[in-house]
């Protein structure tokens, strides 16, 4: 696909959509990760398996460790316990516990994202 199509019914990111997600977070948004985002993969925050679209509001660069930590149900399924899961809170990308405490990355890079930058 060429040109500034809208494909939000897509498995995998587009070349532009990465570019957006590593521009809002420099380094994986899971708390204390140093992982910098363009090592990083694009994760839906709302699991595409669970209908979540492949748009900018729901994509998020996540490491590969806590991508695959991350609890998109599929935990349950396994009766593994669940570490949380990733959701935006307030246009940021943090992390819900299983005690529903919501923790944001404090690394010196996850305060100058696009998103920061633009208040």
């Amino acid at each position: 696909t060429a040109g500034p199509v809208n494909l939000y019914e897509a498995r995998f990111a587009s070349g532009k959509q990465r570019i957006l997600a590593i521009a809002e977070n420099l380094v994986c948004p899971w708390p204390d990760c140093k992982v910098p985002a363009d090592r990083c993969l694009v994760h839906h925050i709302d699991a595409h398996k669970n209908g979540g679209q492949t748009n900018p509001s729901n994509l998020s660069a996540l490491c590969s460790y806590h991508n695959g930590v991350n609890d998109d149900g599929a935990r349950a399924r396994r009766r593994e316990k669940s570490r949380g899961r990733m959701m935006r809170h307030r246009s940021k990308v943090k992390l819900v516990t299983p005690g529903r405490n919501l923790l944001g990355n404090t690394h010196e890079l996850s305060t100058v994202g696009a998103m920061d930058l633009i208040k």
